[in-house]
């Protein structure tokens, strides 16, 4: 290739190497003059404020004495002094009216650098302002010579730069293009099926030899990473036909030019417009070519070979495959290369099967689609295991629902022979106490205490299965609606014990009204009754939010519980005091738990508090 054909080829080599470097320079000329222009006017800037401040030093106090002697002549001599500095256009001096007393030059450049000066004098002890002088300085003829020796530079660096280009052009030429120009001309007059061909024996033993050798090493090296990866299929293949998991390889091309013939057609998504057209689905999956099977896929398909799964998917599909085969066209339409979904396959005699399918395109077949891998993951069993746990806590739940109102019923029954135990017990103190000794007199006080007991115990039994019936309805709830609730039921008791109940800001929670009103009157109940003898109880309530959960704290400065009896106390009827030390039966807390475990929360007592007692609580927070 001549150096004239060289120049003439725009997509050469040393062409565009050059065009590139050419710009390059270009885009560093207009830098370098463009920090060039931005040093100079700070130089320019500093040198007009330092002018500045000499006119202020060595003129201020003169033009401040002149006008205070109103000496017109000498303030004009002034004024036309500093007129004289480089680059100033206007000089002013005016009283303290605004009247101009002195003044040489005009704006003739809007441009300006300005400063204003205040003059005042010292009289009778106190500052006097006598007027103003105002100098103005054109940035214009300050900048002239900064963009001179700007675009100076500039065309110095553009002379310099197509100098070094001219140059670099040349030597580009010798060394690269021509070079690898009469090694192409080589190649193609060479028999590139030969593996190991060579440069002629006359050709220099120079880059060009050395590139031949290193195109011969290259294709040795090709051959040797076919044979590779030929082997690699190989092992793939052995893989793909042993693995426990059913695999599909399929042909998605004509499916992908279906969903592409879409586009521009239809108005809004792709899944809108499966919903109006379900057979657009069928005429895919009709177009889906299949292009092998392994041997678990025959075994989950009861298949005898791969020929009878070859072909289209209309063997396997089933109406419930439908929405799993349209996930995928949207996974096309969208781009997707792999996703998993859960469907429905059917055996070839028919049976259905469940199954999760993972789609997933190989990488370099994204485009055209002729290659998709299927994995269908067999969940049969475990969807039907999932049922029958399903109907097991469906029976659970009814089974515990009748419990409840078993133990409502039989509460409710044993009230009246445990009210006919007292009352007989009681009408029998009253009869024939005074015949009685004083031992079976205790022993009649004795049964009547213990009549009470029990009678106490079945109301307290009938209100923990009456307590969060299974439906209740839940929905936003504001906790401080339910604590006020609270209070004003505990009122009497809260005033005669004189007790203090704090609470901070409290938010909503999904619960039910009348179930967290109970909660926190069972709660501050506890807190007014396990009081220490002669202190005034206090309560306080504190409520946090977080990840969706509320949580509540309700601390007492009371008696407190130790930490071995902390799950103990949520127990029905378990009692930590005898009845004579503290009143209760020792059902509130199990009643709280209740609630809040209904309410789909949990409630513990918070062992590291020493003083008193916490008790805490979470409960589901309220969508904002």
């Amino acid at each position: 290739m001549t150096f004239a054909a060289a120049l003439a080829r725009k997509d050469s080599v040393a062409h565009r190497l050059i065009t590139r470097l050419g710009l390059v320079g270009l885009a560093l000329a207009v830098i370098i003059a463009a920090g060039l222009v931005t040093a100079d006017y700070h130089i320019v800037t500093q040198r007009a404020e330092e002018r500045f401040q000499e006119i202020e030093a060595g003129y201020l106090a003169s033009l401040t004495e002149n006008v205070w002697l109103q000496d017109d002549e000498r303030l004009a001599q002034l004024v036309a002094g500093i007129h004289q500095f480089p680059h100033v256009q206007m000089v002013r001096v005016t009283d303290e009216t605004g009247a101009v007393l002195a003044e040489s030059g005009s704006r003739q450049d809007v441009d300006e650098a300005s400063k204003s000066y205040p003059l005042s004098r010292a009289y009778s002890g106190r500052e006097l302002n006598i007027g103003r002088l105002d100098v103005s300085m054109s940035r214009t003829r300050m900048l002239q010579p900064v963009f001179q020796r700007a675009w100076i530079l500039f065309l110095a660096n553009i002379v310099l730069m197509a100098g070094i280009l001219s140059t670099l052009y040349w030597q580009v030429y010798r060394l690269v293009a021509r070079p690898l120009a009469r090694m192409a001309a080589h190649v193609r007059h060479t028999n590139l099926d030969k593996a190991d061909w060579e440069m002629p024996l006359d050709s220099p033993d120079d880059e060009l030899r050395d590139l031949a050798a290193a195109y011969t090493e290259m294709r040795l090296t090709i051959d040797r990473s076919y044979s590779a990866i030929q082997s690699r299929e190989e092992h793939l293949r052995i893989l793909f036909d042993n693995s426990p998991v059913s695999l599909w390889e399929e042909d998605f091309s004509r499916v992908k030019a279906e969903v592409e013939s879409l586009r521009g057609r239809i108005d809004g998504g792709i899944e809108d417009y499966l919903d109006i057209h379900p057979d657009f689905i069928d005429r895919c999956a009709a177009q889906v070519e299949v292009i092998n099977v392994n041997a678990a896929t025959l075994a989950l398909h009861n298949a005898p070979d791969r020929r009878a799964l070859l072909g289209n998917l209309e063997k396997t599909f089933t109406p419930a495959s439908r929405q799993a085969f349209a996930r995928q066209i949207v996974a096309i339409w969208n781009g997707e290369v792999q996703l998993s979904v859960e469907g429905e396959v059917r055996t070839l005699d028919g049976f259905p099967r469940v199954v999760v399918v993972h789609w997933r395109v190989p990488p370099g077949h994204e485009e055209r689609l002729d290659r998709v891998l299927v994995a269908l993951e067999n969940i049969t069993d475990r969807k039907a295991a999932e049922r029958a746990l399903a109907a097991s806590i469906d029976k659970l739940v009814r089974t515990n629902r009748d419990l409840e109102r078993m133990t409502e019923i039989t509460a409710h029954d044993l009230q009246e022979p445990v009210r006919g135990i007292v009352s007989f017990s009681q009408l029998l103190d009253r009869r024939v106490g005074r015949t009685l000794d004083a031992e079976t007199h205790e022993l009649l006080d004795y049964l009547a205490k213990a009549g009470q007991r029990m009678q106490d115990q079945v109301r307290g039994l009938l209100a923990y299965a009456q307590t969060a019936p299974q439906d209740a309805p839940v929905e936003p709830t504001g906790l401080g609606d339910a604590l006020h609730q609270a209070r004003a039921a505990l009122s009497d008791e809260i005033g005669q014990s004189g007790a203090v109940i704090e609470a901070g800001p409290l938010p909503r929670v999904l619960g039910n009204a009348r179930m967290l009103a109970d909660l926190f009157t069972r709660l501050i109940d506890n807190g007014l009754k396990f009081t220490r003898t002669g202190s005034q109880p206090r309560i306080e309530i504190t409520a946090y939010a977080a990840d969706g959960v509320v949580g509540v704290a309700v601390t007492d400065h009371g008696i407190g519980i130790l930490p071995s009896y902390a799950d103990d106390v949520f127990q029905v009827f378990r009692r930590l005091h005898g009845p004579d030390e503290f009143p209760g039966i020792g059902i509130g807390l199990a009643i709280c738990r209740k609630i809040v475990e209904r309410l789909g929360g949990r409630i513990w007592i918070d062992t590291s508090v020493i003083e008193g007692c916490t008790i805490r609580f979470t409960l589901p927070q309220a969508p904002q």
